[in-house]
């Protein structure tokens, strides 16, 4: 059944694979700007003066806008994921062998997919901004935001770099 359903879907890899680019596109490039040039700049102003509520509330509109718009950065991930999978599959690639396939792959399963998981639950599930203000302490969304925050800055370098070292490995196949 296996090898049927893989010569079903093999005619189709071209298709799959653009489907895989755009969704890497999408997941690499969908935040990066909000982040950069609008939430990070607000969430230092309000971490700078955290007893002017102006700010604050700023920095709660833009973190609750930041984390609906990240849906599409997750949404995107979840069919990077699906593809590359399928992708692999079809080629019956051998995980252990060293390629430039294996090496993304690795690098996807390592270190992207916890970081993905983190980040989804600090937007759209516990970690919810709107979620926890509506129904938690000032406390505990201070602490919502100050996680967030962590996240965001310990993972700005490593997406800095591992976006375009898997463009490049996807591009140049060096290996």
């Amino acid at each position: 059944m296996s090898e049927e359903l893989r010569a079903a879907i093999a005619p189709f890899y071209l298709h799959i694979k653009f489907v895989h680019v755009l969704a890497a596109a999408i997941w690499s490039f969908s935040t990066s700007v909000a982040w950069a040039w609008y939430l990070k700049p607000i969430l230092r102003s309000a971490r700078r003066h955290p007893e002017d509520a102006s700010r604050r509330a700023r920095r709660d509109d833009f973190m609750d806008r930041f984390d609906r718009g990240a849906s599409l950065e997750h949404y995107a991930f979840v069919l990077l994921v699906l593809t590359a999978g399928l992708m692999l599959w079809v080629l019956q690639v051998d995980l252990a062998r060293w390629s430039f396939l294996t090496a993304k792959a690795w690098i996807g399963v390592l270190i992207i997919l916890p970081m993905e998981a983190f980040d989804i639950y600090l937007s759209h599930l516990g970690g919810n901004k709107a979620r926890v203000r509506a129904s938690d302490t000032a406390e505990r969304l201070e602490q919502a935001m100050d996680w967030h925050w962590r996240f965001l800055r310990i993972t700005e370098p490593i997406v800095m770099i591992l976006v375009p070292t898997m463009f490049f490995l996807a591009i140049t196949k060096p290996f």
